[in-house]
């Protein structure tokens, strides 16, 4: 339906002064039935109108155009929600009494469907019972309007609507962005969190992050008088490798010795790149004798690994150098009562000075050990 044509049409039924039509928009003031209607030149919304009456549709266009709205009409239940669904109405003025499908239905149809459920509905009715007024709110709808009505009240009750749907929209959107925005923080402080724990090159955790976490397990190890081994591992002829292959084919052996080492470490077991071509893993709840088996398995998968790097077949081997958490047992005498609590045991194991400074020490004086006896091997304190 032609919304100007409806217009043309009931200029002759109804009394308008003032006024005149410029491109299908009305300037100044136009009256319809007594009413001043205030004419705005731009649409300032999109406005569905469901009415099997065609006289009720022609009287509504008439009233929401000169009003500077957007109007589709839909003559029957089908049409209208064919019209919602393909181009979101700002807002819905329903009719009950329709063939076929009647307001209520389509209204429940509305509001099932996630496109449309937030889309105002005012219904418009000839029926003023109130059980059909409850019923129209307690499917929906946002108002109700009965027939005979005034140009006035449309106008009020549909611009308060519609303000109200553009000030929920504008707190979606506003939502939305703030969700995005919040997105992004949490992306960025990721990152940033990973640049402060993580080696840039080989994504494991870098120096200060792995002493922190270290430092912690070796607090918990003590108070629970639990075992713990320290590995200190160095890629053996390191330079000689970047002087025959290139820097970069040195950085993919650092990523695969990562890897290498991630394969046969468990979850919860610290592994940190600590320079250079060093790396140390602190082998949480495991004896040393345990930890021995682990550091052969790494050593003999890195020995027998060949690595393509730019067409290039590149194999290396690592040295280890272990220490481990030692408690002073010989000096714990169950009947002795100077050793009976948790903070005596603590105390021995400190005589013992098994700080994380000292398991590196002699983890770094085994590695050294292990190079010296010909690389390739490893060496315990």
């Amino acid at each position: 339906m032609d919304n100007q044509k409806d217009i043309n049409q009931i200029k002759d039924s109804y009394q308008l002064s003032g006024n005149h039509f410029i491109s299908g928009n009305f300037l100044k003031k136009s009256r319809i039935d007594g009413t001043d209607i205030n004419i705005i030149s731009q649409p300032v919304g999109n406005i569905l109108v469901v009415d099997d009456n065609p006289q009720n549709l022609r009287l509504l266009i008439a009233i929401l155009s000169m009003s500077g709205y957007k109007v589709r009409p839909a003559p029957s239940a089908a049409l209208a929600l064919q019209s919602a669904f393909s181009i979101l109405p700002d807002l819905i003025l329903l009719d009950i009494m329709m063939p076929e499908m009647d307001g209520y239905e389509v209204c429940q149809k509305l509001k099932e469907n996630e496109l449309t459920s937030s889309i105002p509905v005012i219904f418009i009715s000839a029926i003023d019972a109130i059980q059909d007024k409850l019923k129209a709110f307690q499917i929906g709808a946002v108002d109700y309007i009965t027939k005979p009505f005034q140009a006035e009240e449309i106008l009020a009750r549909v611009n308060t609507h519609i303000s109200l749907r553009k000030t929920q929209k504008l707190l979606e959107e506003e939502i939305e962005r703030r969700k995005e925005y919040e997105e992004e923080l949490k992306a960025i402080s990721l990152k940033y969190q990973k640049m402060a724990t993580q080696d840039y090159l080989t994504g494991v955790s870098n120096r200060r992050h792995f002493m922190e976490r270290a430092e912690e397990e070796l607090s918990r190890a003590k108070r629970y008088n639990h075992p713990l081994t320290f590995m200190m591992m160095d890629i053996d002829h390191f330079k000689k490798i970047n002087d025959t292959y290139g820097h970069q084919a040195g950085d993919q052996i650092l990523k695969n010795l990562a890897v290498t080492c991630l394969d046969n470490l468990r979850l919860h077991d610290l592994f940190g790149r600590i320079g250079g071509e060093e790396f140390s893993a602190l082998l949480l709840e495991t004896s040393f004798s345990e930890a021995l088996l682990v550091a052969e398995r790494i050593r003999k998968n890195v020995e027998e690994s060949l690595w393509h790097i730019d067409n290039k077949a590149v194999n290396c081997t690592i040295s280890i150098g272990m220490s481990e958490l030692n408690i002073n047992m010989e000096h714990l005498n169950k009947n002795d009562d100077s050793f009976s609590t948790k903070d005596n045991l603590l105390n021995a194991v400190n005589k013992d000075s098994q700080t994380l400074d000292a398991l590196m020490n002699k983890a770094d004086e085994a590695l050294y050990i292990a190079k010296s006896s010909g690389r390739n091997c490893i060496k315990c304190r």
